[in-house]
């Protein structure tokens, strides 16, 4: 069996649409504005506009090479075996979290009138026995729903996005009418940036505004099952970005101006409401809208799942690709007669449900997954340059101008969102990519030539590249670093950080093995299924 391009160019807009309108706007506003103040809305507009910047390169590597895994293919063939087992490893972990991601914000909201689905650990809210129940059920559901194929898919998700974006656009205009304090945005403690710039990037990663747009690359995981994907691929990327940026900004102004005054007497970073699992729904009831916030509630069940189930199809996609170059079981690479990776699925499903053990909590679990996410998507701007060097003569419908300036930009964007989930945030990852070393190892070991001496000459840059940024986290300002590097001077280190890593990954990429053009696999010879 082979996938089937069933998924049409508005079809997939809707899926990255889907995939970033989430929990993240049930969750983000309130986190943002704890962190950054009124000036939460910069964060937000400044995020939109790096990762659009980031998703330039991926739309015409994704136009170029529409097949399924491709941010695992495209460092397959930049930089060979060991760089894209790193970049997939990291794609997967990332990816696989997010579906429990999703079913927390759910539960959390839902937990307003089940009670039983919450408990409080210390000052966190977190699942119960009953709540991780609830939520394996909740997945398992995701699951079952993608097993019916990309058709039903496309179809489904269409529709659950048009009704998850009717009650975010219904909040602004509410919040909006009903009692807007325009001098919440100079007259609070600390005026518009109460901690400054500082909190203005703090909340990138830690108020959930990069979490919220990271979903848009389900688009170039699902490229393999997508009509027309040159022409779709750059349009579901770009749109997506940029309608959820617009989205997200407004929603943080009509939060922002609609926070009663006296709520804010001990500044934004003790704002709350009660139960701080649903910062909307407290708003709404502050304000006398009682009949909303069912709608919110309605809505807090749809967004989340309408995610998650988004995500649950593009991992599957991931496990996919990863066995399609020989890391992972080839059983996995095993579609239904639906031109589903039903074995794929039910791994991803099987993981997911471990991570509710360690992260028990929304935001515990976001820094990790942000951090893991921007790993993967360093491998974009890189591998433009790279193919551009490499595979010249490879058809390219959409091409980027400037493109090793804005691939240069996109690369130092990526560094510094990385840096700015803090040391406590990029430890963890590093440990996660030394797993990801040892089973590469072991992979290895398991063939045989010597594979890693070969693929070394095209990689080495990785060591010295995560080596450096773990220091330069350690000694940062964010995330309890030392502070040795100051805010502001974090800058400069990074961008050197960017233009050396940068230099080492292209000559690294140009000892890599590549073929005379860009190899089919299983995921470009697809059977197109009538529309």
């Amino acid at each position: 069996m082979k996938f089937q391009r069933a998924i049409g160019p508005f079809a997939l807009l809707f899926a990255g649409i889907s995939s970033v309108i989430g929990s993240g706007w049930l969750f983000g506003p309130l986190f943002a504005a704890q962190i950054a103040g009124p000036a939460a809305v910069l964060s937000w507009i400044i995020g939109g506009i790096l990762m659009i910047i980031i998703a330039l390169t991926f739309a015409e590597l994704g136009s170029a090479f529409p097949v399924a895994g491709g941010m695992i293919q495209f460092a397959q063939y930049s930089h060979g075996p060991l760089v894209s087992f790193m970049i997939g490893w990291m794609v997967w972990i990332s990816s696989v979290a997010v579906a429990p991601v999703e079913t927390l914000g759910l539960i959390q909201y839902a937990a307003n009138y089940i009670p039983p689905l919450m408990t409080k650990t210390g000052e966190a809210r977190v699942l119960s026995t009953i709540g991780i129940a609830a939520a394996a059920a909740i997945m398992f559901l995701m699951c079952v729903l993608n097993y019916y194929g990309a058709r039903f898919f496309s179809r489904s998700n269409n529709i659950i996005t048009s009704i998850k974006l009717i009650v975010p656009i219904a909040t602004i205009i509410l919040l909006i009418s009903a009692d807007f304090h325009s001098a919440n945005f100079y007259a609070t403690p600390g005026g518009f940036t109460p901690l400054g710039w500082h909190g203005v990037f703090a909340a990138l990663p830690l108020g959930g505004v990069i979490y919220s747009f990271i979903g848009s690359n389900t688009v170039l995981q699902l490229a393999g099952e997508t009509k027309n994907p040159q022409r779709s691929i750059p349009l579901a990327l770009i749109g997506s970005m940029l309608f959820c940026t617009l989205l997200y900004a407004l929603l943080q102004i009509a939060f922002v101006g609609a926070v009663t005054p006296a709520a804010l007497v001990s500044g934004w970073h003790n704002l709350h409401y009660t139960g701080d699992s649903g910062p909307f729904s407290g708003m709404m009831a502050a304000l006398g809208l009682g009949w909303f916030v069912m709608i919110i509630y309605a809505d807090a069940l749809i967004s989340p799942f309408g995610t998650g189930f988004v995500f649950t199809a593009s991992t599957a996609r991931v496990g996919y690709g990863l066995s399609s170059i020989g890391f992972l079981p080839a059983a996995l690479k095993k579609l239904t007669k639906n031109g589903v990776p039903l074995r794929s699925i039910i791994l991803n499903y099987a993981v997911g449900l471990l991570l509710f053990l360690p992260f028990p909590g929304w935001q515990k679990l976001v820094s990790f997954i942000i951090s893991c996410f921007i790993v993967s998507y360093i491998i974009g701007p890189i591998a433009l340059v790279g193919l551009r060097k490499t595979q010249p003569d490879a058809p390219r419908p959409f091409m980027l101008p400037y493109a090793n300036t804005i691939a240069l930009v996109a690369f130092y964007i990526c560094n510094l969102l990385i840096f700015w989930t803090g040391w406590q945030t990029v430890y963890r990852m590093m440990i996660a990519l030394s797993l990801g070393v040892v089973f590469f190892s072991i992979y290895c070991l398991r063939q045989k030539n010597n594979i890693w001496a070969k693929q070394w000459r095209a990689a080495w840059w990785i060591l010295p590249y995560f080596s450096a940024l773990t220091l330069i986290s350690y000694l940062g300002s964010f995330g309890e670093g030392k502070n040795v590097i100051s805010f502001g001077m974090d800058f400069i280190v990074i961008a050197l950080l960017t233009c050396v890593v940068f230099y080492m990954a292209l000559k690294a990429g140009d000892k890599a093995p590549h073929h005379a053009s860009f190899p089919l696999t299983e995921g470009h010879n697809i059977a197109i299924e009538a529309s």
